[in-house]
C-alpha cells in the first residue's frame, strides 16, 4: 500500500525539476539577450546605455542690451548655473571636460548651431550671449554663442520663444531644453529666403537653395558697406536658382537688395522669376530691372493674364555706387524704395517699358502675382532673344512674403543689411 505513495512522491520531484530547468533556460536567454545589447551598443556606436552624461544646470533668458545710439534690443541670454567640467563642440582651446552641442530652435522654425567664440576655461557661473552673426558676409542662419554681450549693430531677432537645448554628441543624448528666453523686442520673421549670391542663398529655415553659376562672376568685399560680400557681374554672367515654394510669390512680397550698378545706360535685369516666350509674350512672377537710371517692376496677373509693370517718374539710381533698392508689394499695391526714400511711379500696361500708361485711376490694376514653376534668375532676364544682361555688383539681398515697413527699411538701410 505504500508504493503509489512514493510513485506520487517521484512525480512530485520531476515536475518540479521541470520547473527548475525551465527557469533557468530563461535565466540563460535573458543573460544572452543582456549581453548581446550590451556588445551591440559598444561596437555599433550607441554607447548611450552605458554612458554617463555631463551635469549641466543652466537658465535661458532673453536680456536687453543698448545698441550704438541708445537703440535697445533684447538678446538671448543663456546662464550655467552649475555644471561638471565641459565645453562647447568647436570652441577653441582651451577646453576642459566633455564636449557638449548647442542647439538653438527659433520661434520661426529654424534650427541653429551657433559657433562658439568663448575665451576658454571653467564655464560654470559664466553668463553666454546668443545673437545674430551681423558681419557683412553672415546670413541670417549664422548665429555665436559668445561669453562677451555683443557690441555694435546686431541683426534683429524674431520675436518668440527661443529654445536652448544641449546635447551631449557622443551618446546623442538631450541634456537639458529651456524655453524660457522670450523676445518681445524684434522682427516678426524673417525673409524667406536670402543671403549673398554666390556665398550662400537660403531659406528661413537655413537650408541652402539649389543654384548653378553660369559665366565667371567674381566675389568680393572691398569697398561695399560694412565689408559686405558681393558678386560682381560682367555682363555676361548670371546665377539661376531652381523653383522653390520660398521663391514663388502669389500675395505680399518685398524684393529687397543691395547693388552697384556700373553704369546706368541701358536695360538691366536685376532679379526675376519668370520667362520671356517671344517678342510679345511672357511668363512673369515677379522681375525688377534697371531701365537706365529709374527702377522697373513687372508682373503678369495671375486672372487675367495681362502684363503690367510700374516704373520710377525720375532717375532713382546712379553708376559707380552701393544703393539700397526695394520693392513691395503689400495688399496689392505696389511701393518701390531707393535708399529708404519712397519713389513716385506710373503703372503700364506692357511689356515695353514706358508704354501705354495707365492715367485712369479707376483702371489702376490690383497686383495678383502669377505663380509658374520657372527658375529665379539673377543678373539676366530668362530669354535667348532679350537677355538684358546687368553689369556691375549685387550684395545681400533677401524675399519676404510680406511688406517691409518704412520702420524696418530705414533700419536695413542704415545697418547696410536687407
Amino acid at each position: 500500500m505504500e508504493m503509489p505513495g512514493v510513485l506520487m512522491e517521484n512525480r512530485g520531484l520531476k515536475g518540479e525539476e521541470g520547473i527548475s530547468a525551465t527557469v533557468s533556460v530563461i535565466l540563460m536567454v535573458v543573460l544572452v539577450i543582456g549581453i548581446a545589447l550590451v556588445l551591440w551598443s559598444v561596437f555599433m556606436g550607441y554607447p548611450s546605455i552605458l554612458h554617463h552624461t555631463v551635469y549641466i544646470a543652466s537658465e535661458a533668458k532673453a536680456e536687453e542690451i543698448v545698441q550704438p545710439g541708445g537703440l535697445p534690443m533684447e538678446v538671448v541670454a543663456f546662464t550655467i548655473r552649475e555644471a561638471e567640467p565641459f565645453h562647447f563642440a568647436g570652441q577653441n582651446p582651451p577646453v576642459a571636460g566633455k564636449e557638449v552641442l548647442i542647439k538653438v530652435v527659433t520661434p520661426d522654425g529654424r534650427t541653429i548651431y551657433p559657433t562658439p567664440f568663448i575665451s576658454g576655461g571653467n564655464l560654470e557661473g559664466k553668463t553666454l550671449y546668443i545673437f545674430p552673426n551681423s558681419t557683412g558676409f553672415s546670413s541670417y542662419c549664422d548665429y555665436i554663442v559668445s561669453d562677451t554681450a555683443p557690441a555694435g549693430r546686431l541683426k534683429p531677432f524674431v520675436t518668440g520663444t527661443w529654445v536652448i537645448q544641449l546635447i551631449d554628441p557622443e551618446a546623442n543624448l538631450l541634456i537639458s531644453s529651456d524655453d524660457r528666453a522670450r523676445i518681445t523686442k524684434g522682427t516678426t520673421a524673417y525673409p524667406v529666403a536670402g543671403g549673398i549670391p554666390g556665398n550662400g542663398v537660403y531659406r528661413t529655415d537655413c537650408t541652402p537653395l539649389a543654384s548653378s553659376i553660369n559665366g565667371n562672376p567674381v566675389r568680393g568685399n572691398t569697398g561695399a558697406p560694412m565689408n559686405m560680400s558681393y558678386l560682381s557681374f560682367d555682363g555676361d554672367d548670371w546665377i539661376a536658382y531652381a523653383d522653390d515654394p520660398t521663391l514663388t510669390f502669389t500675395g505680399d512680397l518685398t524684393i529687397s537688395i543691395w547693388l552697384k550698378p556700373q553704369d546706368v545706360t541701358s536695360w538691366k535685369q536685376v532679379i526675376g522669376k519668370g520667362l520671356q516666350i517671344s517678342t510679345n509674350k511672357e511668363d512673369k512672377n515677379y522681375d525688377l530691372y534697371l531701365i537706365n537710371d529709374k527702377v522697373y517692376f513687372e508682373w503678369d496677373d495671375r486672372v487675367t493674364g495681362t502684363h503690367y509693370h510700374v516704373m520710377t517718374n525720375a532717375p532713382a539710381v546712379t553708376g559707380g555706387s552701393w544703393q539700397y533698392v526695394n520693392l513691395i508689394v503689400d495688399g496689392g499695391k505696389p511701393k518701390m524704395y531707393v535708399n529708404g526714400v519712397s519713389q513716385p511711379f506710373t503703372y503700364y500696361q506692357s511689356n515695353v517699358p514706358g508704354t501705354n500708361p495707365i492715367t485712369n485711376p479707376s483702371q489702376i490694376p490690383e497686383v495678383r502675382l502669377k505663380d509658374n514653376d520657372h527658375p529665379m534668375t539673377m543678373g539676366k532676364q530668362a530669354s535667348t532673344s532679350y537677355p538684358f544682361y546687368y553689369k556691375g555688383s549685387i550684395g545681400s539681398f533677401a524675399l519676404y512674403n510680406r511688406g517691409l515697413t518704412d520702420a524696418e527699411i530705414q533700419e536695413n538701410y542704415q545697418t547696410y543689411r536687407a
